[in-house]
């Protein structure tokens, strides 16, 4: 993964220092960038109104007295989105297909020292998808988070608890992520306890994933599953970088993988080194996951990395390379090895979101160009192979995509392109088109033709 965000539009202000540079003296020089996460923007330096820059500020903080320190706040979203696709599953499935989705989000909190509460609601729909919607293109109206934190400062130390629906994010959003590309965003269900002391910040929580369902205010729990964890961020031993630690605890009754389907124990114990050290960038991650698959012991891997430079040229390009390997399983009485990746972003190679991370590695050569501040265009290729030829491939979620395997190892190969475009700060365009060329283990499995994609979208926020 980029140490960027994901896109303008999509995850403008995910960096701790930009989120929170409105706290010091003085106006500041623009108001803090929007998060990923909504919940994690903290306006209380509008308690003095000279420091208002942006015309909606005054809907950020609004006092509920004369001393200022009870206030409420509001904010929201909408993204519209085209998604087409052209021979669908490689053929397999609708020849053309054209899907609108649309997605609004609007939140409030109460603020008050020492307590918070937060509710936001969300309404996803989609029109278009041959077949109907899928899980994550629909939801009619919900709650997507509704919780209350315990919130204590003290120089040097901050400690919440928080509790209630709410999303997760950690790290890269290479296993735990609010899933930001589909329409659906993921939160959680459940308690935790977020520590930030000097530079080391730890989070602790125990959930249940929420079960996204295509009505109105029905959205409960994911069956029999339960996700826990701790994930801490701590200072690298080398100059300018950061160190993650964590180990995430998932527990699903009806796992399902190539070897078939079962109850799932699985334990992630990851690491993630990332950094700058002048023009070069690094992101390392490296995981192994033990546990049960039914009656079998489990034991799978990862290891990811992202490495850019950026070159002394015009329009600051980045050439950079992420090369990625993860564990499949090899049949017969040996553990349980197909990787997990939990709960990652939807789109893990690019918005077309054909492969997920299981059983595979990848050469993935990338160049980023910034003609301006608020413009850049992406040029990409991946090249993907299976790790275990005893196993298949699997979607984003981790469901196996091919009924019959063959011998082959090569999957296929997709070239990329992305424009993102910053329309100010409340707006973000994005425009990106892939093809992905089939190789012999799509061949193998019957299907005959490569994908054709194209996606747009437009994001407005407040």
């Amino acid at each position: 993964m980029s140490l960027k965000p994901a896109s303008p539009a999509q995850a403008a202000g995910a960096s701790e220092a930009a989120a929170l540079a409105g706290r010091g003296a003085g106006p500041p020089a623009a108001p803090p960038p929007y998060r990923l996460l909504r919940a994690d923007e903290d306006y209380r330096y509008l308690r003095d109104p000279s420091r208002r820059v942006d015309f909606l500020d005054v809907l950020k903080y609004i006092p509920l007295g004369p001393r200022k320190r009870v206030a409420l706040g509001f904010g929201g979203e909408t993204r519209q989105r085209l998604d087409g696709f052209r021979h669908l599953d490689w053929g397999a499935g609708p020849p053309r297909s054209l899907s609108w989705l649309q997605r609004y989000m609007l939140h409030a909190e109460l603020r008050a020292p020492y307590f918070r509460a937060f509710a936001q609601i969300k309404s996803a729909l989609e029109t278009g998808r041959p077949g109907g919607p899928r899980d994550i293109d629909r939801d009619d109206l919900d709650f997507h988070q509704a919780f209350a934190d315990l919130d204590v400062e003290r120089p040097g130390l901050r400690v919440i608890l928080r509790a209630g629906r709410h999303e997760l994010a950690f790290g890269s959003g290479r296993l735990v992520s609010p899933r930001e590309g589909p329409n659906v965003r993921r939160s959680f269900d459940g308690v935790a306890l977020i520590v930030a002391a000097r530079r080391v910040r730890a989070h602790l929580f125990v959930t249940r994933p929420v079960a996204t369902r295509p009505g109105v205010f029905d959205d409960g729990w994911e069956r029999g599953r339960w996700f826990a964890g701790a994930h801490a961020t701590v200072p690298s031993p080398l100059p300018g970088g950061q160190v993650d630690v964590y180990a995430l605890y998932l527990d699903r009754p009806d796992a399902e993988y190539q070897r078939g389907r079962a109850h799932e124990r699985r334990l992630s114990l990851g690491t993630r080194w990332f950094g700058a050290a002048g023009r070069l960038d690094y992101n390392v991650e490296a995981v192994l996951q033990a546990g049960k698959f039914g009656a079998a012991p489990l034991l799978a891997w990862t290891v990811a990395s992202d490495t850019g430079v950026a070159l002394p040229l015009p329009w600051d390009p980045r050439l950079g390379v992420r090369l990625d390997v993860a564990s499949g399983d090899r049949g017969g009485q040996r553990p349980m090895g197909t990787f997990s990746a939990l709960f990652p972003k939807g789109s893990y190679f690019g918005e077309d979101a054909l492969i997920g991370p299981a059983n595979f590695y990848d050469v993935h050569p990338m160049l980023t160009l910034a003609p301006t501040g608020r413009l850049s265009l992406t040029l990409d290729w991946v090249c993907l192979w299976r790790y275990s030829r005893a196993d298949g491939i699997y979607n984003v979620p981790g469901e196996p995509l091919l009924e019959t395997l063959g011998a082959a190892r090569f999957i296929g190969h997709r070239a990329g392109v992305t424009l993102e475009a910053e329309l100010g700060r409340h707006i973000g365009f994005v425009v990106t088109a892939g093809r992905f060329f089939r190789g012999p283990v799509l061949a193998q499995a019957g299907r005959t033709r490569g994908v054709d994609f194209i996606a747009t979208w437009l994001t407005l926020k407040f």
